[in-house]
């Protein structure tokens, strides 16, 4: 079983653009025995990719498994209105999934998960501006090249034009 990550910016200006972008990429893989999906939890393109994912799923009648990766044990079992975000996401028909990552400081969580996470990886999707200074999706790709892991960016400058 093969196996995708997601990574990309909490703000995404054309969420529309992207969205297409990323369903065309996810159909033109699949094929390549990609099976399995990875996607964080903490912004608007770990969304996008989760509702494409989710859509594709339906619609192939569920040949992959989506994994939302959560950087906290309170995340998976704290509870609001009487769900958790691990039933919240169980009942999308994905699994949550948490790294042991407890020990690391709050502000270390998510890039020790999103390493975890290109190490499980045999391909990135990104959406990543590799001119941001700084960026936890960034050090996230930055990280995959120096694994040689296979990136596909769909990251466009003229997405930043509103």
């Amino acid at each position: 079983m093969k196996t995708i990550a997601f990574f990309g910016h909490r703000q995404i200006f054309n969420k529309q653009l992207v969205e297409e972008r990323l369903i065309k990429v996810i159909e033109e893989v699949i094929p390549q025995g990609f099976s399995k999906f990875l996607i964080g939890s903490h912004g608007e393109f770990d969304s996008i990719a989760l509702s494409t994912c989710l859509r594709y799923k339906r619609r192939n009648n569920g040949n992959i498994t989506i994994n939302v990766v959560l950087t906290s044990l309170s995340a998976l079992s704290r509870k609001k209105y009487g769900y958790s975000k691990a039933d919240i996401y169980k009942n999308k028909g994905c699994e949550p999934i948490l790294y042991d990552i407890e020990d690391e400081y709050i502000k270390n969580r998510i890039i020790a998960s999103n390493k975890k996470m290109v190490d499980e990886s045999d391909l990135i999707i990104c959406y990543v501006d590799r001119n941001l200074h700084k960026s936890g999706a960034k050090s996230a790709i930055l990280y995959a090249l120096k694994q040689n892991k296979r990136v596909i960016n769909l990251f466009k400058e003229s997405d930043m034009m509103k």
